[in-house]
């Protein structure tokens, strides 16, 4: 059962408008880390059980992309960063 609402989630946000992807990323989501890739910041967040990568462009200062993380493997260049004791306190 909490695989299923997880999965309806995801599904959810990613059939949601732009802007409104952006207003759940920012009243629901949890900053977990920050990088840099030439010319964007990346900032992962945690959103209820799934997690949204934004790119953030360094000379606008805006978003140019919301994109929630489907699979495990692209969380691959947070994992030295983010520690999940941080989500998942006792």
């Amino acid at each position: 059962m909490q695989g299923e609402w997880e999965a309806r989630s995801l599904a959810h946000f990613i059939a949601l408008p732009y802007q409104d992807q952006l207003t759940t990323v920012w009243q629901r989501g949890k900053l977990l880390e920050a990088r840099r890739l030439p010319g964007f910041w990346l900032h992962l967040y945690a959103v209820n059980s799934f997690f949204v990568e934004m790119w953030v462009c360094q000379r606008r200062y805006e978003v140019t992309l919301v994109r929630a993380l489907a699979n495990t493997d692209e969380l691959e260049p947070y994992l030295d960063k983010v520690s999940l004791g941080e989500l998942f306190p006792n």
